[in-house]
């Protein structure tokens, strides 16, 4: 933790020496990209889209599909590359923008006044565990206090910040959650 740092040792074939060692986002053989590392599990992005999981049970290594018959969530396009940073999907960025009466009514956004008395940003509530939002790493009651460095000070500001995400393939949120500021980064591929 975080992912970025993870790393896995594969042999490639039975009865060869030695393995091989792999980093998230590493190609394996020309047929996958590594897509996630946990304890004792390696998971692949097969090059037809195909998930796969490389499991270890005991010192043997277990070779399972992911179900072909899965349904496919409406935000699966969006995966958390580390605490605070995540890679979109273009199809599902773009899916995402393209409504944004539908986007707005999917969250609630109240003004938030800093110790100023002066508006600083949005709170956020009824982020829904199904959400866009949530997906995005959102919770409720986070502010979100800029969009890629616009300040949210207005309903205005707001709907700058909106309009300038449909020409970025990179964005970010700063937010106050539990008294802590962060930003949240998206790079979207």
């Amino acid at each position: 933790d975080p992912m970025e740092y993870s790393s896995a040792l594969i042999m490639e074939e039975k009865g060869e020496d030695g393995s091989q060692g792999y980093g998230v986002g590493d190609s394996l053989l020309g047929e996958a990209v590594i897509h996630r590392i946990e304890p004792r599990v390696v998971i692949l992005k097969r090059t037809d889209g195909t998930t796969e999981y490389l499991e270890m049970e005991g010192s043997t290594l277990v070779k399972r599909e992911a179900k072909k018959g899965k349904k496919k969530g409406k935000w699966d396009g969006i995966e958390k590359e580390s605490k605070n940073k995540f890679v979109v999907d273009e199809e599902t960025f773009n899916k995402a923008l393209e409504n944004p009466e539908k986007l707005a009514s999917s969250i609630r956004a109240v003004p938030h006044k800093g110790d100023d008395g002066q508006i600083d940003g949005y709170r956020l509530s009824g982020v829904r565990r199904s959400s866009l939002f949530n997906k995005l790493g959102i919770r409720n009651g986070d502010v979100v206090h800029t969009v890629n460095g616009n300040d949210l000070t207005s309903m205005q500001t707001a709907m700058e910040a909106y309009r300038s995400l449909q020409n970025e393939r990179s964005f970010n949120f700063e937010i106050t959650r539990r008294n802590k500021r962060q930003t949240f980064e998206y790079e979207v591929r």
